[in-house]
Formats: structure tokens, C-alpha cells, sequence
């Protein structure tokens, strides 16, 4: 009876001591497995890569979407803001497209209608040889980061375009690709799109960019695109 009033007490103790502290890393080192739920694991490797110290490593799972790190405990606490900061729901971006015919000819009596007047300006603070200017389309439309979007553009004209991951910090939009296409009719009487542009834009948020889309080829005429990337107010 002794014996066994002694092994309670001593699974008592047992239960009420704490449990014993793991055993530290030698180097001083934690690890962490971050779950994403939105973004890319590959994306959040690459956003956090450059903040590990020397000693300090990193493993991306895509398909099971976690990233790994292995760091000091304070690298891992900024790597875990950093992904907080990080994997949230897709934005939206309202992009707007403008196309203008630009022509050294006699310039029309008619005013340039209100949307493409502060972009004439523009052009002609650059370059004083296009004395005409026309709306060719205005369009806009509502784009989601790591999705392709399309846009109509006037009647012959579309344009094409993926929205990378938004640095919330800098607010800058990448546009990679951003492509404008030009409809035109085979001999066959078959409609396609040629491509005019296909370039890679970086544009701060609701900032008016104006590039030079094509060159009419043997006439005195270019056509010019501005785009507007807005990004909606927090």
C-alpha cells in the first residue's frame, strides 16, 4: 500500500512539473513553415530571400504552397511580416487605354474632344510636327493581379495584359506582357489580330503614361497610347 501511495505521488509531480525545454539549435537557429493562402510560394521566396542572414536558408513548396525558413529568431519575425504583408487577396487595378492618331496634316477646325486634351499638350512639348490629333478608341476596364485581362479599344484595336504581384510599398504596377493588337482581314475574308506592341510596363499608381504605339509607315501619321493604371484608395 506504501509503494502504491508513492508512485501516485510521483506521477502527481510528473503531471504538475513543466515539460522539460526543448533543446536549442547550436547555432542559434529557429525554423518556420509558412502556409500561403493567395500568393505564389515561388513569388514568397523571392520577396524574402534577400532579408536572410549568412546563416540562414530558405525552401519553396509550389504545389503544397509553404515556404520553410530556417533563420535567427528575429529574421524569421521580419520574414513573417513580410509574408503578412504579402499573401493577401488579389487587388484590382482599373486600367485605362486611350488611342490617338497623330497627323502632320493641315490640322481639322474641330476642337480635340476633353479626353486627349492635356495628352496633346504632352505631345506637343516633345515634338512640334504633328499639327492634328484624333481619338481612335477610350477604354477601360477592371484588371486583377496574376490574371490576363482584355480591353476593346476602339473598333479595330485590342489590348492584352497581365498585372504581377503589387509591391503594397511602392504602389508600382508591372505590366508583363502589355500588348496592343491591330484587327485586320485575311484574303480568306477571316478576321486576326497582328500585334503592333508588346512590351513590359512599370507605372506608379494612377500615373498618365504616353508611348508611341506605331509609326503609319509612308504617311505622315503615328499612333499614340496612353495608359492609367489606378489602384483603389485605401
Amino acid at each position: 500500500m506504501r509503494h502504491r501511495t508513492l508512485l501516485i505521488v510521483v506521477i502527481v509531480l510528473a503531471v504538475l512539473l513543466p515539460p522539460a525545454p526543448l533543446a536549442a539549435d547550436p547555432d542559434g537557429l529557429t525554423s518556420r513553415v509558412f502556409n500561403l493562402k493567395y500568393r505564389n510560394a515561388d513569388d514568397a521566396y523571392i520577396l524574402v530571400s534577400p532579408y536572410l542572414s549568412p546563416q540562414g536558408s530558405i525552401r519553396s513548396q509550389p504545389h503544397q504552397r509553404t515556404l520553410t525558413v530556417v533563420d535567427t529568431p528575429d529574421v524569421v519575425r521580419h520574414v513573417e511580416t513580410l509574408i503578412a504583408g504579402f499573401d493577401l487577396p488579389p487587388r484590382t487595378v482599373e486600367v485605362a487605354v486611350q488611342l490617338i492618331l497623330a497627323s502632320a496634316e493641315k490640322a481639322s477646325q474641330a476642337p480635340a474632344p476633353p479626353p486627349i486634351r492635356g495628352v496633346i499638350e504632352r505631345l506637343n512639348a516633345l515634338n512640334t510636327r504633328w499639327s492634328d490629333y484624333r481619338l481612335v478608341g477610350d477604354a477601360r476596364v477592371l484588371g486583377t493581379e496574376g490574371e490576363r485581362s482584355s480591353i476593346q479599344v476602339g473598333d479595330d484595336y485590342r489590348v492584352d495584359f497581365r498585372i504581377d504581384p503589387i509591391d503594397e510599398g511602392s504602389r508600382v504596377i508591372r505590366f508583363k506582357p502589355f500588348e496592343l493588337a491591330r484587327r485586320e482581314l485575311t484574303v480568306e475574308g477571316n478576321e486576326r489580330y497582328t500585334p503592333v506592341l508588346n512590351t513590359v510596363l512599370n507605372l506608379r499608381d494612377s500615373q498618365v503614361f504616353i508611348v508611341g504605339a506605331s509609326k503609319m509607315e509612308r504617311s505622315n501619321r503615328a499612333l499614340f497610347m496612353t495608359i492609367t493604371a489606378s489602384m483603389p484608395k485605401p
